[in-house]
C-alpha cells in the first residue's frame, strides 16, 4: 500500500469518525457546471467537461500490474474525462489498511473499490458514523449540494439491474435484499456474477482411469463420473484406483487416489453427502433455522469417512495403504497439488478448473482427462446438495460521504455496471483485446499478441483487475459466457452440472447487528482454530482418537460446546428470527 498507517479496529474508530461530515478529505470547491448528467451527443460516456482526479482505493492482486497501468482504468479516464489517483494495497492486508484510513485526516477516497464488508458497513451505520453515501435516500446531500438519491438520479443502467433481480432467477438470491441494511438504505454497490463456473467449485475425478479399469477389469463394474451419485459409489472408484494400475504406466503404487489443499472443498463436497454443504453454522435446507454443523451427526459421518480414507489398508496387500493424498494437510497451494496432477498420478481433486491441477491437455497435461462428479447422496441424506457462492454481495462499491464527486462517481460506477463496463472489466476494449464472431454476436474471441509472452490470462492481468481475485463489479454470463473458448465452454459445461443443486449457507441478504458481528468475530477466533486442529486430529487418528468411537466423538462435541459453538448458532438464529 503506499501509505502505510497502524492497524484501528472497527470499534476503536468511533472516536476517529464519529464526525466524518465534518472532518479531513477532499476539502476543495466543486463546480456543478462542470459536471455533466446525460453526456454530450457525441460521447454519452463523458461525465465532466474538465478533467477532475477521483480518488480510488482497492485491493490488488500481488504480482499484478499496478491499477495505473490497467488498459481499463485508462480507457475509462479517456471516455469519461475523469482522472483517477490509485491507493492500493495486497488483498492479505486488505481489511488492516482500510482501517487505518479512517485515522488520517489528509487523506480519503472518493472510492472504495471492490471488497466492501458488510459487518463494516453495518457497524458504520449503526452506530451513525455517516461513513459511505446512501445510495437510495431521497433527501441525500453533502458539500456538494442536494443530490437526492443517487441511483435514481444518477445510475439508469444499475437502477435498471436492480429492478430486474440482474436478470437472475433464482428463489434465495434477491438482489435488493442484499443490498439494503436494516435502516433501509444501501450504502455498497452489489457485486454479481452468474458464470456457471464461478458459482462454486468443482469436484474433478479421471474419467481416463475409469475407461481404463473398466477395460481392464470390467467385473469391477466401475460407473462412469457422470453416473457416481453417492458417497459409497465415490469412495469405491477412488479404492478402485488405489488397488489397481489405473494410469496404466506399470507402477501399481503411484496413483494417488484424492488430493485437496488442506481438505478445502474435499470436506464440503463430503459433508454434502450427509446433508450440509459447510462447516460452519448453516441455514437448513427448509430455512427454519441455522444449524452449527459440527455438533451434527451429519458432520461426524463426514469424519468417519474421511478418517477411513486417511487410514485405508488394502486387506489383500498392506502396502497398499491411503486413499487420500497424504500431503493433504501439508498441500495449501493448487501448484502444490498440481505436482502430482502434471504426472498423471492424481485420481480426484477440487478445484475451480481441472487445467490448474493437471495441465492443458494441448501442452502434455491431463485436463481433457478429468469430468466432474455431481452432488452426492448416502443413507443419511437423499437430497442433493452443493455448496455456492451466491449471486449477489453487498460488497461491490462504496462513495465516501464527503466526497464533493458524489454524482460522478455515481456516474462512472453506472458506466462500470453498464455492458460496455462489464466488457471492459472482464476482458477489455472490443475491436482491440476482443472482437464479435458474428453479427448476431453469439460468441467473442479473446485477442492475445502472438508476441506476448504470458498465459492469455496474464495478458488478461494487462487489461482489467479481476485476475486472481475477485475484483468485478459484474462479471456476466451474457458476455464472458459467449467466449470462443473450446476449453472455457467446456468448464461452463462441466459446472452447469452442479447449478440446480446450489446452496448457499449463509444467504448474503441475512444481516447480523454491530453487537452480534462483534461477539462472532470473537467466537470464531478461538473456535475455527480449535476446529481446524480437533479435525484433522480425527481424521489422523492422532493420540489414537477416532470418530468411530463413541466416546471420543462426545469428546469432541464437548469440546465444540466449550468454544461456544452452541452460542454461535443462537446468534445465528436470533438474526434469523428477525428476518
Amino acid at each position: 500500500m503506499k501509505r502505510t498507517k497502524k492497524f484501528l479496529s472497527i470499534v476503536f474508530l468511533a472516536s476517529c469518525i464519529s464526525a466524518l461530515p465534518s472532518c479531513g478529505g477532499n476539502q476543495v470547491s466543486y463546480d456543478i457546471n462542470n459536471f455533466l448528467i446525460n453526456g454530450t451527443a457525441e460521447n454519452p460516456y463523458q461525465i465532466v467537461k474538465e478533467p477532475v482526479t477521483i480518488k480510488i482505493f482497492a485491493p490488488h492482486a500481488q504480482g499484478n500490474p499496478d491499477f495505473e497501468t490497467l488498459k481499463m482504468f485508462k480507457y475509462l479516464e479517456k471516455i469519461t474525462n475523469l482522472k483517477f489517483e490509485f491507493t492500493t494495497c495486497d488483498t492479505s492486508a486488505y481489511t488492516n489498511r482500510r482501517a487505518a484510513i479512517w485515522e488520517d485526516s489528509n487523506y480519503k477516497p472518493d472510492l472504495f473499490l471492490f471488497n466492501n464488508a458488510t459487518s463494516e458497513l453495518v457497524q458504520f451505520q449503526e452506530r451513525g458514523f455517516n461513513a459511505y453515501v446512501p445510495f437510495n435516500d431521497d433527501s441525500y446531500s453533502n458539500l456538494s449540494g442536494e443530490i437526492g438519491n443517487v441511483i435514481d438520479n444518477y445510475m439508469p443502467n444499475y437502477k435498471k439491474l436492480l429492478e430486474n433481480n440482474f436478470n437472475i432467477e433464482s428463489k434465495d438470491d434477491n438482489a435488493k435484499q442484499t443490498a439494503i441494511l436494516s435502516d433501509g438504505k444501501m450504502y455498497s454497490t452489489l457485486s454479481v456474477k452468474d458464470v456457471a463456473r464461478d458459482l462454486t467449485y468443482k469436484m474433478f475425478i479421471n474419467q481416463k482411469w475409469i475407461d481404463n479399469l473398466q477395460e481392464d477389469y470390467p467385473n469391477l463394474n466401475l460407473k462412469d463420473a457422470k453416473d457416481i451419485e453417492t458417497i459409497d459409489q465415490y469412495l469405491y472408484t477412488l479404492e478402485c484406483f488405489k488397488l489397481y494400475d489405473a494410469n496404466r504406466n506399470g507402477d501399481p503404487y503411484d496413483e494417488v487416489p484424492v488430493s485437496s489443499k488442506s481438505l478445502e472443498y474435499l470436506r464440503n463436497f463430503i459433508l454434502a453427502s450427509y446433508g450440509y454443504v459447510s462447516y460452519g453454522c448453516e441455514l437448513e435446507n427448509d430455512g427454519s433455522k441455522f444449524t452449527y454443523v459440527p455438533l451434527t451427526n451429519s458432520y461426524r459421518e463426514y469424519l468417519k469417512t474421511a478418517y477411513d480414507m486417511w487410514n485405508y489398508s488394502s486387506p489383500s496387500d498392506k502396502s497398499v495403504q491411503n486413499l487420500m493424498d497424504n500431503a493433504t494437510f501439508s498441500t495449501t497451494t493448487d501448484s502444490q497439488m498440481a505436482k502430482k496432477g502434471y504426472n498423471g498420478v492424481l485420481g480426484s481433486f477440487s478445484a475451480a478448473a481441472p487445467f490448474i491441477v493437471t495441465g492443458y491437455s494441448s501442452k502434455g497435461g491431463y485436463d481433457e482427462d478429468y469430468e466432474v462428479v455431481g452432488p452426492l447422496t448416502s443413507s443419511l441424506n437423499s437430497t442433493k446438495i452443493h455448496w455456492g457462492f451466491g449471486y449477489f454481495k453487498a460488497d461491490g462499491a462504496c462513495i465516501y460521504s464527503n466526497s464533493v464527486y458524489t454524482r460522478e462517481v455515481a456516474r462512472l460506477l453506472d458506466i462500470m455496471y453498464s455492458e460496455l463496463g462489464t466488457q471492459l472489466i472482464s476482458y477489455g476494449i472490443e475491436g482491440e483485446d476482443w472482437v464479435w464472431d458474428d453479427e448476431n454476436h453469439t460468441s467473442w474471441t479473446f485477442l492475445v499478441p502472438e508476441k506476448f509472452n504470458g498465459t492469455s490470462e496474464d495478458y488478461r492481468a494487462t487489461i482489467t483487475p479481476n485476475v486472481n481475485t475477485a475484483s468485478a463489479l459484474y462479471w456476466s454470463n451474457d458476455f464472458v459466457g459467449k467466449m470462443n473458448d473450446e476449453t472455457m465452454a467446456r468448464l461452463n459445461k462441466q459446472s452447469e452440472t452442479y447449478i440446480p443443486y446450489l446452496k448457499t449457507p449463509e444467504p448474503s441478504k441475512y444481516k447480523f447487528t454491530s453487537a452480534e458481528y462483534d461477539e462472532i468475530s470473537t467466537i470464531k477466533a478461538s473456535l475455527d482454530p480449535q476446529l481446524n486442529y480437533l479435525e484433522a486430529s480425527y481424521i489422523r487418528g492422532e493420540g489414537g482418537v477416532n470418530p468411530h468411537n463413541d466416546d471420543d466423538w462426545a469428546k469432541f462435541v464437548d469440546t465444540i460446546k466449550r468454544y461456544n459453538g452452541e452460542r454461535l448458532e443462537e446468534i445465528y438464529n436470533t438474526m434469523l428470527t428477525r428476518y
